[in-house]
């Protein structure tokens, strides 16, 4: 994958990783956890694609296309800022080079699209963010036209395997990111457009891209479907090689049309590593190498002598070893079978030759190793464990110099040193300017961390929040970009005792809880013993109470309680919520009026499964609520006026996402009017002004004004996609937080607070069609609180004009026009409600936007 000759550096996609480190001083050192990678990707793809086993990769585009045709007419909304953290980087999947200018990098991130360094990742602000104008997640591979770097195309999505990622109860979607094929720029990454259109499908992803340096129009891509070729620069595209999982492809430098590509994934079929000797028209596997291998291979050709090359083979738990050929691929030899890949062979491992000295190569698995005898021995080089915890600074040391941030997905040589190695990690971007005896992270600014749910703020200290990150710990924001750094592992889900900020609890994945009396300068482990022996959700949650946070809350099978902050603890039932399967808890919500009342949301680990059940006894005893859809609950939230009102989101696909209740439980109703079809992870409502809902989907923020009755995007100044795990509010700095799994936490105003006798009617007259998307035949309705003078007209994505659906007085109450909109094309579209009350003469106007099929 290392396409130097092209100075087309392409990447192999990171997976979730899971890793336990020590935070100095304290003792708290766990062994990486074998398996926690796939705990990971289950949790990502099960709460999406529960119950019908998809992750539906088109409502991503609708919503997306539905969101910008509303900002054309509503307007951008907020300003977002950037809060960081902003000293170490999040997942990286891969990096590429200028081929004229070695201060110009790129790099791919898992969760927050495609960034560019103009300092080759130097300094405090090295990183910014590239606009790419489509929902993008995760970019998986990049490529740069050697003739033309204005040329550039960027693969996208996480998908490992279509079968189960470990044995469990029914199967499991190894994914962990949406795609939308392959995008391309002509001009530098200004615009782009797609090549490979595959937002519409069920998802797929890209791996790698090479262009042919020889022939630019000549352009091959690694997918999940096969290796596809187009001699038209990305027009057109065809099926070369139907095997599938595509991983790396390997052109020969001096004859390019000898290439080479890997398939396998995560135990899918037909692994092995192919030659083409007729530039892609036929293959052959290539003899001495494993197939049928479990894992993945990754590939790498001699610059200085084509005809070495070494393959890095792995089962899906263990590495198989090194092999080298010295004959272009006619024969291979096992070099070393050392276990670098371990537990990681079926997504993060890689090798890199020197490029003026084929006996020295980069071999990288959870560390980094270095051979100088063509692989026979090798050295490690690098420590994961010797990372600093606490405030390292922005663009400055993260650690020793033998720190390189554990499982290493992509290894590469620049093309501009023969000397000068980058290494895309799960922690950023680190740097060798030595030949891979030390290392720097180079990650100034590039605020791309995953967050997990369970953010919290201060509701004091403006300064003061804290969340868990995935492989990056736990972190504190304090007020600075540079965040600190606790805990270990796999962060999850944080808590501030409200009235003492230096009291704080962290936790890393299933369920391992600690607390800090000083402020996060030490933590000790209070992990409930009683819940030790149950099934635990990857993110397993915990909560403090409000009236009395010295009481916390934590679930497993059971809920589990302790009144001394951590210092004992007792299961509050003998029996398991879900009385059927035992499906653990995922999210926890206590009753702000009455400790009694407790709500918790389950999670279909064990069974299909997934409910929000009630106490009223302090989880003595539950009782599942009727009424909502059989989707997973990701957040309970009571109303801060009403103790009777709550609001649930829900994850999946094909059911509305927001519901209410305002008799305590007993009955419950949607409320999502203009929300998309995604799944939905938070729900924040503003203590001060509830009427000001907002909530964070696999999209990004929206809001409601009024009471979640009708709801419109928020976030369009952050990113085109971003997926928000968690909101919280800030009181004492009137701010909106959101943690998102991919860009780190942003921040924005909260809205001024508007007195009653100021509030103007908005957002509850025109309500959203139905059904949606549309197919043939749909009906609009919309309720007046009095007579009105309106029109309401039927716009395409470019706002022109497709006709009027109707026009005149209404009287008061409930109205509904129907149309038929077979004959339009498929798209988005939008209908504007526009006129005015008779009475008070008051404006009205009005969007609402739809999907036609």
């Amino acid at each position: 994958m290392k396409h130097r000759y092209a100075a087309a550096v392409v990447g192999l996609l990171l997976c979730i990783s899971v890793l336990s480190c020590q935070q100095k001083g304290q003792g708290i050192q766990e062994e990486p956890k074998k398996g926690g990678a796939a705990l990971a990707m289950e949790a990502w793809a099960l709460h999406r694609s529960y119950p019908d086993g998809k992750v539906w990769q088109r409502n991503l585009a609708q919503a997306y296309e539905q969101q910008q045709l509303a900002v054309s007419f509503r307007g951008s909304g907020p300003d977002w800022e950037a809060l960081g953290p902003k000293n170490f980087g999040g997942r990286t999947l891969c990096l590429a080079f200028h081929p004229q200018d070695p201060n110009i990098l790129y790099a791919g991130s898992a969760g927050g699209g495609l960034w560019k360094s103009t300092t080759a990742g130097v300094g405090t602000q090295a990183w910014e963010r590239v606009p790419l104008g489509h929902p993008v997640i995760g970019v998986s591979s990049i490529a740069i036209d050697p003739s033309d770097p204005d040329v550039m195309y960027i693969g996208t999505g996480e998908v490992y395997n279509y079968d189960i990622a470990t044995p469990a109860v029914y199967d499991r979607l190894t994914r962990g990111s949406y795609g939308s094929g392959l995008l391309k720029t002509t001009d530098g990454g200004l615009s782009w457009e797609k090549s490979i259109d595959w937002s519409y499908e069920e998802m797929k992803g890209i791996w790698d891209v090479v262009i042919n340096p020889e022939n630019p129009q000549t352009v091959f891509a690694a997918t999940t479907e096969g290796l596809y070729r187009s001699y038209n620069a990305g027009a057109d595209w065809e099926l070369a090689h139907d095997f599938p999982m595509g991983i790396d492809i390997e052109l020969h430098p001096l004859d390019t049309n000898i290439l080479f590509v890997s398939h396998g994934g995560h135990n899918s079929p037909g692994a092995g590593v192919f030659r083409s000797l007729d530039g892609g028209d036929s293959f052959s596997l290539m003899d001495g190498l494993p197939d049928n291998y479990t894992g993945r291979s990754l590939i790498s050709v001699s610059l200085s002598d084509p005809d070495v090359l070494y393959a890095s083979v792995a089962n899906s738990q263990s590495g198989i070893g090194l092999f080298r050929s010295d004959d272009g691929g006619d024969s291979w030899q096992l070099a070393n079978s050392s276990d670098v890949a371990s537990y990681q062979g079926w997504y993060s491992h890689d090798v890199a030759i020197k490029p003026d000295n084929p006996q020295t190569v980069i071999w990288t698995g959870i560390e980094a190793y270095k051979s100088t005898n063509g692989g026979n021995s090798i050295l490690r080089k690098s420590s994961w464990s010797a990372w600093d915890f606490g405030q390292t600074p922005v663009g400055g040391p993260e650690g020793p110099p033998n720190y390189v941030h554990a499982d290493i997905h992509a290894a590469y040589y620049s093309p501009h040193d023969d000397n000068a190695v980058f290494l895309a990690t799960d922690g950023g971007i680190f740097y060798s300017g030595d030949n891979g005896e030390t290392w720097e992270g180079r990650n100034g600014g590039y605020q791309t961390q995953q967050f997990y749910a369970n953010f919290a703020c201060s509701p004091t200290n403006p300064n003061l929040a804290m969340g868990g990150l995935q492989d990056n710990a736990s972190a504190i924001y304090v007020g600075e970009d540079s965040w600190v750094r606790v805990i270990g592992g796999d962060g999850m889900g944080a808590a501030i005792n409200p009235l003492d900020n230096d009291i704080l609890y962290g936790s890393w994945q299933r369920l391992n809880l600690l607390r800090s009396g000083n402020g996060g300068q030490n933590f000790s482990y209070i992990t409930p013993p009683t819940a030790q022996n149950e099934a635990r959700n990857f993110n397993s949650p915990f909560v403090l109470e409000p009236q009395n946070p010295n009481v916390i809350y934590v679930g497993a099978q059971r809920l589990h309680r302790s009144f001394n902050e951590g210092g004992g603890w007792l299961g509050t039932s003998s029996g398991w919520v879900d009385p059927v399967f035992g499906n653990p808890i995922l999210t926890i919500a206590v009753s702000p009026y009455d400790n009694d009342i407790i709500f918790v949301g389950t999670s279909p680990l064990l069974g299909p499964s997934s409910k929000v059940y009630r106490s009223i006894n302090s989880g003595q005893s539950w009782q599942a609520m009727d009424g909502l859809p059989d989707r997973v609950p990701m957040d309970i939230v009571f109303h801060p006026e009403d103790e009777n009102t709550l609001f649930v989101a829900f994850s999946g696909f094909g059911a509305p996402h927001l519901f209410k209740t305002e008799d305590g439980g007993e009955s419950w109703s949607a409320s999502d009017d203009g929300l998309p079809d995604l799944p939905t992870n938070a729900i924040a409502i503003d203590p001060e002004q509830p009427s000001d809902m907002y909530v964070g989907n696999d999209l990004g923020v929206y809001a409601s004004f009024d009471a979640g009755q009708s709801w419109e995007p928020y976030s369009t100044g952050v990113a085109e996609a971003v997926m928000v795990y968690d909101l919280a509010i800030s009181h004492s700095a009137r701010k909106l937080r959101a943690a998102t799994h991919g860009l780190g936490v942003y921040q924005t105003d909260l809205r001024e607070i508007v007195s009653t006798g100021e509030q103007v009617r908005s957002g509850r007259i025109l309500q959203q069609n139905y059904p949606n998307p549309v197919k043939d035949q749909a009906v609009f309705p919309f309720e007046l609180p009095e007579a009105a003078q309106l029109k309401v007209q039927l716009l395409n994505s470019d706002g022109r004009l497709i006709r009027t659906l109707g026009e005149g007085r209404f009287a008061a109450g409930k109205h509904q026009m129907e149309a038929n909109l077979g004959p339009l094309p498929a798209g988005a579209y939008a209908y504007v409600l526009e006129g005015r009350f008779q009475g008070s003469r008051q404006a009205i106007r009005e969007v609402k936007t739809f999907v036609k099929n």
